[in-house]
C-alpha cells in the first residue's frame, strides 16, 4: 500500500520481510501459546517504544515507564483472558470499535490533531488500544484454533499479500489517491489489487485448509475483505501519527521497512478484527 521504492530499497524490504516471515512461522509452529506470547510481546514492546517516540517522548527516561506500564497491563490482560475466552473476545471487540472510531476521525480530520490525537496522553492511550488487543488476539487465535498456527498465519499472510498486491498494482496502474492528505502513496487501484489478492488467498485457504464450500466459503471470503479494510485503517492511522510527529518512519530497526511499528501497523487492526470474525464464523458453522 506504499508508493514505489528504488530497486535497492525494494530488495532490502523483501529480504527483511522473508526473514521475519521465517522467524514468525517458526515461532507459530514450534512454540506453545505461552512462549509465543513472550516472542510476540518483544515486537509489541519495541512498537510501544516507537509509538511513544511518535507521541513526543524523545528521551529513554520518558519512554521506559510507558513500555513498562503496557507490559504490565498486557500481562494482566493475558492472564485474565487465558482463563476466560469471552474476555479475550471482549478486548478484541473494543479494539474493533476503536478502529471504527479512528476511521471516522480520519475522514473528518485527516491532518488535524483531533480526538485521541489531540494530546500526548490521548495518543499514548491510543497506543495501548492499538498494540495490546492485537497481541492478545494473536495469542487467543493460536490457542483456540484446532489447527493451532493456521488462523494466525492466515491473517499474517493476508496482510502481507494485501501489501504486496497493493504495491505492485498501485505502482503499475495507480492513479486515484486513496487518502492524499494522510498517505499520498496509497491509491484506490492498489487497494483493488489488494482486494483481488485477498479474495484469491481466502478462497484457496478456505477450501484447502478449512474445507469450506458454498455459502460458508463465501462468508469466509467476505470476512477476509472486511479484515483487509481494517488493515488499511491501521496503516492510515499510523501514517497520520507519523505526519503529526513529522517523522518518515517510526524507527530504523528493520532495513527497508523503518521500525517495527511500520511493519505491523496494518496487523494491529487486522488481527483483532479477524479474531472477532473468526469467533463469529466458527460459532455459526458449529
Amino acid at each position: 500500500m506504499s508508493k514505489p521504492k528504488p530497486p535497492g530499497a525494494l530488495r532490502r524490504r523483501v529480504l527483511t520481510a522473508l526473514f521475519l516471515l521465517a522467524l514468525v512461522v517458526g515461532a507459530l509452529f514450534y512454540l506453545p501459546s505461552a512462549w509465543l506470547a513472550g516472542f510476540l510481546g518483544v515486537f509489541i514492546l519495541v512498537a510501544a517504544w516507537e509509538w511513544a517516540g511518535l507521541c513526543g517522548l524523545s528521551r529513554p527516561g520518558e519512554r521506559i515507564p510507558y513500555v513498562v506500564v503496557l507490559a504490565g497491563a498486557g500481562t494482566l490482560a493475558l492472564w485474565a483472558s487465558g482463563h476466560n475466552t469471552v474476555y479475550a473476545i471482549a478486548i478484541a471487540t473494543v479494539a474493533v470499535l476503536w478502529w471504527l472510531w479512528a476511521l471516522v476521525d480520519l475522514v473528518r480530520h485527516p491532518q488535524e490533531p483531533s480526538g485521541m490525537f489531540g494530546s500526548v496522553a490521548g495518543k499514548l492511550l491510543g497506543g495501548a488500544l492499538v498494540l495490546l488487543p492485537a497481541w492478545l488476539s494473536a495469542i487467543y487465535l493460536h490457542d483456540t484454533d484446532p489447527i493451532s498456527p493456521a488462523a494466525v498465519l492466515f491473517v499474517l499472510v493476508l496482510v502481507w499479500v494485501a501489501d504486496s498486491s497493493a504495491y505492485f498494482v498501485g505502482r503499475t496502474w495507480g492513479r486515484t489517491k486513496l487518502a492524499p492528505r494522510v498517505s499520498p502513496g496509497k491509491t484506490l487501484e492498489g487497494i483493488a489489487g489488494a482486494a483481488v489478492g485477498v479474495m484469491v488467498l481466502a478462497a484457496v485457504c478456505g477450501t484447502m485448509i478449512w474445507r469450506l464450500q458454498g455459502g460458508a466459503l463465501l462468508a469466509w471470503v467476505l470476512m477476509a475483505l472486511l479484515v483487509l479494510g481494517f488493515s488499511v485503517v491501521g496503516d492510515l492511522v499510523e501514517s497520520k501519527l507519523k505526519r503529526l510527529a513529522k517523522a518518515k518512519d517510526s524507527g530504523s530497526g528493520l532495513p527497508g521497512h523503518g521500525g517495527v511499528l511500520d511493519r505491523i501497523d496494518a496487523l494491529t487492526s487486522a488481527v483483532p478484527a479477524f479474531a472477532v470474525g473468526w469467533t463469529t464464523f466458527v460459532d455459526t458453522q458449529a
